[in-house]
C-alpha cells in the first residue's frame, strides 16, 4: 500500500511541476502564419510553465477555429507544437437533388461550408440534419444524403452531397382511439393530413405525409372537440409509423373526449365605477342550456371587450372565467370589466414588407398614433391585415416609449411568396356548351393592394376576354373603385336565332356602409352588333329580310348595332357564418338598373332577392331563396335585356335556357318584363371536405312574364311553374371550376316551356 501512495505522488508531481523551454516552434503549418497565433500563446521561453498554461494554450488554438489537430512534444530544450490545419473548401456541390434545389440547398448550408470556408465535420453533421428536416417539410421521410469528400494539392477539398430523394412518403392509414362521440369519417374531414386515395390524384399532395401537418391536426381535433361540448378534450398523442416499404404512413390519433357540457348560465360584472354591467348585458349572445363552445365563448368576450372599448372607455379589457360542475356536466360563464393601465400609442413601426407599401398596410389600422391604447382595435386590426391575403403571420408586439404610459407597436408581417395566380381548366354551362379558360390574377398589384385579372375563355356557343382592376381603397380612401372591360361572340342560334359580337366598358365603386351593409354603384356601356341567322341558307342577315318580316315574327327589332348605357346600384345585407359556405344566417340584395344614359336602349330595372340557411343537423343544411323582377322597357329593348329562366343552375331547374318566357310562333324566347322564383333545397355533403362534393334535392317554383309585344302571336303566361329534382355540386373539381350535375323533372310547366331534364354546368 506505501509503494502504491508513493508513486502516485510522483505521478502528480510529474503533472503539476513546472517546466523551462528556451523557444516554442510550430510544424504543420501552410496557411496560417504564426503571427496568428501568438497571442494564443501563454507560455513564454526561459519562464517556467505548467500543465494549466498548456491546456490554456491548447484552448484558444482550437478556438481559432483553424485545426484539426494539435499536439505539444518536448525536444531537449524546444517546446514543438505540432497542427494539423483544417482543408479549405473550394467547391459545394449537390447530386441527385430533384425535389430541392440547388437554391434552396444552398440557403440551408448559409455559408458553414464553401468556397473558402475551412471543413469541419461538426458542421457537416449539423448541415445534414437540416436537410433531412427540409426533405421531411416536402414529404421526403426516406431521403438518403452522403457527403463525397474529394481532396486537392494544397491541403484544398471538394464536398459533394450525393442524395436519393426516393419517393414521397404518403398517408396509408389515418386511425383514431378513443373517438365516441364523432364517427372517424367526420374526423377525417378536420385533417389537413389526408390518406392516399386514387381520386385524389389531381391533388397528390393533399396525402403527402408531413410532421408538420400533424401539429395542425391535433389543433383542428382540439379545437372542434371544445367547440362541440367538450371542453377537456385532449390528444394524448399523434404517432406516425413508416411503413415496411418505407413509401408510406400509419397516422394515430390517441384521444380522451372527457365528457360533455353544456352552459348553464351567462352572467356580466363590471369592476370599473363608471361602467354599468346591464348597458353592455344584451350582448351576451350565449344563451343556457346550449352545448359548450369554447370558440363562441371568445367571441362572444371579444364583442363585450368591443362594445366597451368603442363606447368612450378605451382603458378597459374584459376577462372570462368558466366554472365547471363536473357532477351536473354543465358550465358558467362569467365575463369581468375590468380596468387596463392607462396609455397612449406613441409610434407604429411596421417590418418585414419587402413588397406590399406601407400605407396599403396602414389604411387598414383602426388604431393610430396618439391613440388610447386600446386592445380591441389592436386585435381587429391583425384579422383585418390577416384576412387581406398578402401574409402569412402577422404578429403585434409592444415596446416601452419614451415616457412610462407610451407605448411603441411593432407590427411585424410576413409576406406570402407569391399573391399572384394563374388558373386555367375547362368550362361549361348548358347556355353556352363547353369549352374551356385560362387567366390571371394578381392580389397586391406592385405592392399597393390593387387587383388585377384578365381572362380568355372560349366555349361552343360563347368566346371572349375579360379585364378587370380593382382598388380596393380608392385614391386611399374608404371604398374600392375598379373597371371592367371585355369582347365576347355569343351564338344563341337555337333559341332566338341570332349571332351577338359585343364589347363593353364598365367602372364601378364599391364600399361598406357597415360590417353588414355593402353598396355597389357601377355603370356600363356596351356596343351590340346583332345578326339574324336564317336557318334555311344559313346566312346571317344583319336585317332579318322584307319577305320574312310579318305580325309573326316579332324579332324584327331585335337585329342590327345597338348601344346599351346602363346605370345600377345593388344594396347588399349579409349575416352570415360564413360567406363562402354558408350554414347559418341570411342574406338579401336590391339592385336598380337604368338604361338610356346615352346610347339607344332604354329600360328600368327593380330586382330583389335573398336567401336564408338553417343546419337542420351538423352536415345537413336548409337553403330557402327567394328573387323578384320588374322591367319598364322605354325604348330599343332587346330579348337579351328581359327576364328568361332556365338552364342556369340556380333556379328553375329542369328547364331548358330560356325555357320559361314569352315566345314567338317559331318558338323563340322574347324575354319577359317581369319574373319571380322560389327554391327549397336540402344539401348535405356526399365526401370529404377537402373533396367538396354535395348533394342537393331542391323544389323550384316560378315564373317569367310579360312581353311588350301586344299581339295575338304571342304565346306569354303567368302561371306557375314547378320542378323538382336531385343535383351534385362538386366545388372542388380538378377542372378549375365548380361542377354541378342536374337532374329536374318539371311537374308544373306551359306548354309552349321547353324542358331539360339533365344540366351540367360549370362557371368560371
Amino acid at each position: 500500500m506505501k509503494k502504491i501512495f508513493v508513486s502516485v505522488l510522483t505521478a502528480a508531481m510529474v503533472v503539476i511541476r513546472a517546466d523551462v523551454v528556451d523557444r516554442i516552434e510550430f510544424e504543420g503549418l501552410d496557411r496560417v502564419e504564426r503571427a496568428a497565433l501568438e497571442e494564443c500563446i501563454t507560455i513564454k521561453p526561459r519562464k517556467n510553465y505548467d500543465q494549466s498554461d498548456i491546456n490554456e494554450t491548447l484552448k484558444a488554438l482550437f478556438d481559432k477555429g483553424f485545426f484539426s489537430y494539435v499536439k505539444f512534444i518536448k525536444r531537449d530544450n524546444v517546446l514543438v507544437i505540432s497542427c494539423v490545419e483544417k482543408p479549405m473548401v473550394d467547391k459545394v456541390a449537390f447530386e441527385g437533388n430533384d425535389a430541392a434545389s440547388d437554391d434552396v440547398l444552398k440557403n440551408i448550408v448559409n455559408g458553414r461550408v464553401g468556397e473558402g470556408k475551412l471543413f469541419s465535420l461538426h458542421t457537416i453533421k449539423d448541415i445534414l440534419s437540416d436537410f433531412q428536416m427540409a426533405y421531411k417539410a416536402l414529404g421526403y421521410c426516406s431521403v438518403k444524403i452522403t457527403p463525397k469528400i474529394i481532396k486537392h494539392p494544397g491541403n484544398r477539398i471538394d464536398i459533394v452531397f450525393e442524395i436519393v430523394e426516393g419517393s414521397k412518403t404518403t398517408v396509408k392509414k389515418i386511425l383514431f382511439v378513443g373517438n365516441k362521440s364523432f364517427s372517424d369519417d367526420d374526423l377525417k374531414d378536420l385533417l389537413a393530413t389526408k390518406e392516399a386515395r386514387i381520386w385524389r390524384f389531381w391533388d397528390y399532395e393533399s396525402h403527402v405525409f408531413r410532421e408538420d401537418k400533424v401539429d395542425v391536426d391535433r389543433e383542428n381535433l382540439t379545437e372542434f372537440y371544445k367547440n362541440n361540448g367538450f371542453p377537456f378534450f385532449m390528444v394524448t398523442s399523434a404517432v406516425a409509423e413508416m411503413d415496411f416499404d418505407r413509401k408510406s404512413h400509419y397516422c394515430t390519433f390517441s384521444m380522451e373526449e372527457g365528457d360533455k357540457y353544456t352552459i348553464k348560465d351567462v352572467s356580466l360584472e363590471s369592476k370599473v365605477e363608471k361602467i354599468k354591467a346591464e348597458d353592455f348585458s344584451k350582448h351576451i349572445m350565449i344563451i343556457g342550456g346550449t352545448l359548450y363552445n369554447e370558440a363562441l365563448i371568445k367571441a362572444n368576450r371579444e364583442m363585450i371587450r368591443g362594445r366597451v372599448a368603442m363606447s368612450d372607455h378605451p382603458f378597459t379589457d374584459v376577462l372570462v372565467d368558466v366554472d365547471y360542475d363536473k357532477k351536473n356536466k354543465t358550465a358558467t360563464v362569467k365575463y369581468t370589466i375590468v380596468k387596463r393601465p392607462r396609455a397612449f400609442i406613441e409610434r407604429i413601426d411596421i417590418v418585414g414588407n419587402t413588397r406590399t407599401l406601407d400605407r396599403v398596410i396602414r389604411r387598414e389600422f383602426i388604431v393610430h398614433e396618439g391613440d388610447a391604447y386600446n386592445v380591441y382595435k389592436i386585435q381587429r386590426t391583425v384579422e383585418r391585415l390577416k384576412s387581406m391575403g398578402y401574409f402569412d403571420d402577422v404578429q403585434v408586439s409592444e415596446v416601452p416609449g419614451a415616457a412610462e404610459d407610451k407605448i411603441v407597436l411593432l407590427v411585424a408581417v410576413k409576406e406570402k411568396d407569391s399573391t399572384a395566380q394563374v388558373r386555367f381548366g375547362l368550362n361549361v354551362s348548358d347556355a353556352d356548351g363547353f369549352g374551356g379558360f385560362i387567366g390571371f390574377v394578381e392580389n397586391n398589384l406592385m405592392g399597393t393592394g390593387r387587383i388585377l385579372s384578365a381572362d380568355i375563355f372560349w366555349m361552343q356557343k360563347f368566346y371572349g376576354c375579360k379585364a378587370n382592376i380593382f382598388d380596393p381603397h380608392f385614391l386611399d380612401k374608404n371604398f374600392g373603385a375598379g373597371i371592367s372591360i371585355g369582347a365576347n361572340q355569343s351564338n344563341r342560334k337555337s333559341v332566338e336565332r341570332s349571332v351577338t359580337k359585343s364589347i363593353y366598358v364598365s367602372p364601378y365603386i364599391r364600399y361598406a356602409i357597415t360590417d353588414c351593409i355593402f353598396h355597389r354603384i357601377g355603370y356600363a356601356v356596351s356596343v351590340h352588333d346583332k345578326r339574324w341567322w336564317n336557318r334555311v341558307d344559313g346566312k346571317l342577315y344583319e336585317k332579318i329580310p322584307e319577305q320574312l318580316v310579318s305580325e309573326a315574327y316579332l324579332l324584327k327589332d331585335e337585329y342590327g348595332k345597338y348601344v346599351c348605357s346602363e346605370i345600377s346600384s345593388t344594396l347588399s345585407y349579409e349575416r352570415m357564418d360564413n360567406p363562402y359556405d354558408p350554414r347559418r344566417g341570411y342574406d338579401l340584395s336590391l339592385t336598380n338598373s337604368y338604361a338610356g344614359v346615352g346610347g339607344n336602349v332604354r329600360y328600368l330595372k327593380n330586382e330583389l332577392g335573398g336567401n336564408y340557411y338553417y343546419p337542420l343537423t351538423r352536415r345537413i343544411t336548409f337553403v330557402a331563396s327567394a328573387n323578384i323582377g320588374h322591367m319598364t322597357e322605354i325604348n330599343g329593348t332587346r330579348s337579351g335585356h328581359r327576364y328568361a329562366l332556365g338552364g342556369d343552375g340556380a333556379s328553375m331547374r329542369g328547364f331548358d335556357s330560356y325555357g320559361i318566357s314569352p315566345r314567338d310562333l317559331f318558338n323563340n324566347s322574347l324575354g319577359g318584363n317581369r319574373y319571380w322564383t322560389v327554391c327549397f333545397m336540402v344539401k348535405a355533403p356526399l365526401s370529404s371536405r377537402e373533396m367538396g362534393i354535395d348533394g342537393k334535392v331542391f323544389l323550384d317554383f316560378g315564373s317569367a312574364w310579360g312581353s311588350k309585344y301586344n299581339s295575338k302571336y304571342v304565346k306569354d303566361s303567368s302561371s306557375i311553374r314547378c320542378s323538382v329534382g336531385v343535383a351534385i355540386e362538386w366545388a372542388r373539381s380538378p377542372f378549375g371550376v365548380p361542377l354541378s350535375f342536374i337532374f329536374g323533372f318539371p311537374i308544373k310547366k306551359h306548354k309552349n316551356d321547353e324542358k331539360q331534364t339533365f344540366t351540367l354546368t360549370g362557371f368560371m
